[in-house]
């Protein structure tokens, strides 16, 4: 019927105590007559001793930095002191005069010495102002040199993983571990490394499956189940004791795991792996919740069974979904196709009720149509499914229209992502409700919806995260340095975005075309076969009726409440319709024994 079951993909800490604040922390004066006239003050605790810078010739100092809050005027010499004065700044909570200090030192040739200091002390500052992205930026600058060319490397490993949390997207981080994390993996963090290593690989051997390089993709999905294979089983506990809501770094594992099965053909080990996953997120047991996971764990079971024609087993998964959680839709469609295998036509066309119904008239399942018109076909009710593939092609023939001449149209990624952005937010030409349900499909696509969460995320960080700082930051050469990155940032997520947004309307279009065929040719079947009806009635000398009723109940269990369908629909009755087909063609035991 069209209908295609392929298991997709779903894709999934280090905290600074702060020291006692320092009275200094405003209207401070690093210059080193100020530091002499403080010597006999107490160092704080909190404030990494530095070696003696050594002796150096002279050099034409640079122009110093001048803020209300602090003084960074540089002098040979005193490179240990001016990084211990703005450790002193950061342990007191002003991270803003913090990052200036550190960005003060690294522009100072000077003092090189204690660089390395400062680019990991300015990255951690920028952690705290919430500036993710910037951070991770910061963070690349120090990983980039590698084990032996820093000894922050380690640290900053740990700090990206603090970033990762932040982010609204994981996939941010795991080029950062990819290119970084071999042979550095930490312990107190080896399990999370692993975990992204691992899914990183099993998507790398997707890619190279789809290439046509399956010697390739065969070797990234054994690499793939070795990592997963390294997540200690104590993972997702360490996680709920820390207080994190990442979820549990095992599960996730376990859920790479049954991916690679599935993908080299392990049916019932994928199933085994599933399963796994299932216990291990149960909300009544689980270590580290994750609803998420659990039901893409419940979905991807459905798939498996209704792939290889076990439809109750199927129905049993797909029910377990939670009612309006983010797949739910989703699975309720599928769920749809094993119903009707086994001859429930009455639970699949109520679920086909509440995928049409106003609530979700932008969603995307042209393909619901063409399932309830075969049902009234194969019960010989058809006026009922030339009505509804007339009312498909009105819809949908438009649509294809619109996508043929959108997809046909030569831009560049970032233009055909703008476009899509002003379609979803309502402006210029792109504001028309069909542009916007067409680009409203795009993202319905995981890689592009991840992406245009990480731009929003990007963008949010120019316009707030780094406009809200003060003037003195705002004028800063730290400030234009980090709005370069985060535009350069932008400009990349954006043309990644827009490349994959065509990628999936060029498949939507494509499938759109195939169901417009055929709807054309069910049409031709119904019209063979009323002709025949027409002919049989002809030749009996009066009208043949082979519709007859069906014996039906609307009894339901104690824990159910049967509410007649009046035309209008409830929020709360969603997913839960049956529509009962009171006449038709098929015999109870043809029904039932499919």
């Amino acid at each position: 019927m069209g209908h295609h079951s392929r298991l997709r993909i779903f894709a999934a800490a280090l905290a600074v105590g702060l020291a006692v604040p320092s009275s200094a922390q405003l209207g401070i004066d690093l210059t080193p007559k100020e530091k002499a006239k403080a010597k006999a003050k107490k160092p704080s605790p909190k404030a990494p001793e530095a070696p003696k810078a050594p002796e150096a010739r002279p050099a034409s100092p640079q122009a110093p930095v001048s803020m209300p809050e602090l003084d960074l005027g540089a002098r040979k010499g005193e490179a240990g002191k001016r990084v211990a004065e703005a450790n002193k700044v950061f342990a007191g909570g002003d991270y803003e005069t913090a990052a200036l200090a550190y960005d003060a030192l690294l522009r100072d040739p000077a003092l090189a010495e204690v660089h390395d200091e400062a680019r990991y002390q300015l990255a951690k500052s920028l952690v705290k102002l919430e500036l993710s992205h910037s951070a991770l930026a910061k963070l690349d600058e120090i990983l980039s040199r590698g084990p032996q060319g820093t000894r922050y490397f380690h640290n900053a490993l740990e700090w990206l993983f603090e970033v990762g949390k932040k982010t609204v997207n994981e996939s941010v981080i795991v080029s950062e571990v990819v290119r970084h994390g071999g042979g550095a993996l930490l312990p107190a963090n080896q399990d999370k490394f692993n975990y992204l290593l691992a899914r990183y690989s099993y998507e790398r051997g997707r890619a190279l499956d789809e290439a046509g390089q399956a010697s390739e993709a065969r070797r990234a999905y054994e690499e793939a189940r070795r990592l997963a294979g390294q997540v200690r089983q104590e993972a997702g506990g360490a996680a709920q004791k820390k207080g994190d809501d990442e979820g549990d770094v095992y599960a996730k594992a376990r859920f790479v795991d049954a991916l690679v099965r599935y993908a080299e053909g392990d049916g019932q080990g994928a199933v085994e792996s599933f399963k796994d996953v299932v216990r291990l997120t149960n909300p009544r047991r689980a270590r580290a919740p994750d609803p998420r996971l659990r039901e893409l764990a419940f979905l991807q079971l459905a798939r498996i069974h209704y792939e290889h024609k076990q439809n109750r087993y199927a129905i049993f998964y797909y029910d377990k979904m939670p009612w309006g959680g983010e797949s739910w839709l989703e699975g309720l469609w599928e769920a749809s196709y094993a119903h009707y295998r086994v001859g429930n036509y009455e639970k699949a066309l109520g679920n086909l009720l509440t995928l049409q119904s106003p609530y979700f008239r932008d969603e995307w399942f042209p393909e619901s149509w063409i399932l309830k018109a075969t049902i009234y076909y194969e019960n010989c009710r058809y006026p009922e499914a030339r009505a509804i593939l007339d009312d498909f092609h009105g819809t949908y023939e438009g649509v294809h229209g619109e996508l043929d001449q959108l997809t046909a149209r030569q831009m560049q990624p970032a233009a055909f992502f703008d476009l899509i952005e002003d379609a979803e937010k309502g402006r210029g030409t792109a504001a028309r409700p069909l542009m916007r349900r067409i680009m409203k499909l795009a993202f319905t696509d995981q890689n592009v919806k991840r992406l245009n969460d990480s731009i929003l995320e990007v963008e949010d960080e120019m316009d707030r995260g780094l406009a809200a700082r003060r003037e003195a930051f705002r004028s800063s050469a730290l400030y234009r340095d980090l709005k370069e990155k985060l535009t350069g940032e932008r400009r990349r997520l954006v043309e990644e975005a827009g490349a994959r947004a065509r990628g999936k309307l060029e498949y939507e279009r494509d499938a759109l075309k195939g169901l417009l065929q055929q709807a054309l040719r069910i049409k031709i079947e119904v019209a063979r076969k009323e002709r025949e009806a027409l002919e049989s009635a002809l030749s009996h000398g009066g009208q043949v009726n082979v519709l007859r009723d069906y014996r039906y109940s609307v009894a339901v269990s104690d824990e159910q409440l049967y509410w007649p369908y009046d035309g209008e629909f409830w929020r709360d009755e969603l997913g839960t319709y049956t529509y009962t087909l009171t006449k038709g063609c098929r015999d109870a035991g043809a029904r039932a024994g499919r």
